[in-house]
């Protein structure tokens, strides 16, 4: 494909792919209708240490203060989506333990055995990473078995995707290791932490030359990182997904995370994240959020809801009057279930009469996003007609999330792999999960972060902006000012949002955090601090 001059994503300027992995088993009593939109109770757990024979635990002390922070107006999103508003996490004290010091030698540190031992119990190594990395190297075509291989499970994984020449600097390693704590560590080895390293080189014989595997991953990954990383490169995708030209990061940022699922089906769930996103609480609680939320929604008008921005001042700061209002907008004309297209043949569950309006609820969403669900046909996106295999081509139903920052569901990403190994089907990235997940009635739902703007905008200005399309998708429509189009960028507000795929708000936002501002639970997008 040719790719235009254009600053494509910001997500694409640092990948790792970071997978961290938890127990479905783990859930939590979270009413998300009734309950101060706040979270789950964070339950009370002894945290396992990174060096167990320390006096220390070697972890961040994570005291949550109150705190009383009003969001710049206007903003969208639900302040309480993520977190408990009123309580508030310090840079410092996240950050701070994890900074190079006298009294922890960090390069002594294996975060694939401290995970492993933490999720044991056990003060022994484990063979899992091992497992894992002999696993990894095999060929889409062998019949080489591993033993221990992993079965199916209901573990769940986030990921990160990073570059072979990523600058590991002291404060992106900061980072990285209170994100495995957070993660892991602190929460009884819910989530467990993986690297998935894109190596640029497409020459490179990862799968059959071990040596050159091992010199890699040397000169590549920091040595803490080692057991918990897996490289790739695009010969490595071309041989998983030989019908499928394309294979770079820009326009399949999934096919890595396909494969990852294929080979270990024991994470029945896979949050991806991104090396330049930073979250301002705790990561585990804020996932496990965001996930109580997505399966608290239910099917009816969920599309519809997910194609429009949540302005909680057009609402009274109620997410239940604004289900209503989209409601009564649709009525029962809405998505429900599967969206038929010509020679596809949907795979997931069969819509009941929608008289059961509480279908979905309490459902595991088989995709989790936290930008609206758009439909690109007529928006003058720059990748509006890029669809192959399907036999409608670009009639076909379609939906688009901007930002690659999901947790899909090994249900979903198998229907992708199977698409695109079997019948060179694709679409580019922000468009693959979000277009399967339509086509074969898969439950998918746009968490309604909070995202704030340095604009001065008044309300009626922002909805006027961002929500003009049609009812049944208004955050999308005739060239959108989220997307980059084929007229360039359109007038609007985010620049300076704190949560977009290239500008400068995000940054503000997290520069103020590292100097000892006080936020509510946000996720901030992108972050290219050194």
């Amino acid at each position: 494909m040719r790719r235009p001059p254009v600053i494509r994503r910001a997500v694409v300027a640092a990948t790792v792919s970071l997978i961290t992995v938890a127990s479905l088993a783990y859930h939590y009593s979270l009413d998300w209708r009734n309950a101060p939109i706040a979270t789950f109770s964070r339950p009370e757990f002894t945290p396992c240490a990174i060096w167990p024979d320390s006096p220390t635990s070697g972890l961040g002390s994570h005291g949550y203060e109150n705190c009383h922070v009003a969001l710049k107006t206007p903003y969208i999103g639900d302040q309480s989506v993520l977190g408990n508003p009123e309580q508030c996490l310090r840079a410092s004290r996240r950050l701070d333990p994890y900074r190079p010091s006298a009294h922890r030698n960090w390069s002594e540190v294996r975060w694939g055995q401290v995970q492993s031992r933490c999720a044991s119990g056990k003060n022994k190594l484990s063979p899992y990473e091992k497992i894992m990395h002999q696993q990894w190297r095999l060929l889409p075509n062998s019949s080489k078995k591993v033993n221990g291989s992993h079965k199916i499970g209901r573990e769940v994984a986030i990921v990160l995707r990073t570059w072979d020449d990523y600058d590991y600097t002291e404060t992106r390693l900061a980072w990285l290791r209170a994100l495995i704590a957070e993660a892991s560590l602190e929460r009884q080895n819910k989530y467990r932490v993986f690297f998935l390293v894109n190596i640029k080189d497409p020459n490179a014989r990862l799968e059959e030359d071990v040596f050159e595997y091992d010199r890699l991953m040397r000169e590549c990954v920091p040595s803490e990182f080692r057991d918990i990383a897996f490289l790739f490169n695009e010969r490595t995708l071309q041989a998983w997904y030989p019908d499928v030209p394309e294979h770079g990061a820009q326009d399949q940022m999934y096919q890595a995370l396909q494969i990852f699922s294929h080979k270990f089906p024991q994470y029945e769930h896979i949050w991806q994240l991104e090396m330049d996103l930073r979250l301002t609480s705790h990561v585990h609680d804020t996932l496990e959020s965001a996930a109580s939320f997505a399966r608290s929604q239910g099917r009816r008008n969920l599309w519809e809801r997910n194609g429009r921005f949540y302005i909680p001042e057009q609402h009274d700061g109620s997410w239940d009057n604004f289900t209503h209002t989209v409601d009564a907008e649709i009525g029962n004309t809405g998505i429900w279930g599967a969206v038929s297209t010509t020679d596809f043949t949907p795979r997931g569950p069969p819509a009941p009469s929608r008289s059961n309006t509480t279908w979905g609820v309490g459902e595991e969403a088989d995709l989790i996003s936290f930008m609206p669900m758009i439909d690109p046909r007529g928006t003058d996106w720059l990748y509006e007609h890029i669809i192959h295999g399907f036999t409608d081509e670009t009639s076909t139903p379609r939906r688009v999330a901007i930002i690659s920052i999901t947790r899909s569901s090994r249900r979903l990403l198998h229907l992708v792999h199977e698409a695109q190994r079997r019948r060179g089907q694709w679409l580019v990235s922000e468009a693959t999960l979000e277009t399967f997940a339509l086509l074969h009635g898969l439950k998918a739902v746009t968490v309604p972060h909070p995202i704030v703007f340095d604009d001065q905008e008044t309300i009626e200005e922002l909805a006027a902006n961002i929500d003009r399309g049609p009812w049944s998708n208004k955050a999308g429509g005739e060239m959108p000012s989220l997307l980059y189009t084929y007229q360039g960028w359109i007038d609007g507000p985010w620049w300076g949002a704190s949560y977009w795929f290239t500008g400068y708000g995000a940054q503000k936002i997290w520069d103020s955090y590292m100097k000892g501002g006080k936020f509510p639970p946000m996720l901030l997008h992108p972050i290219k601090e050194e």
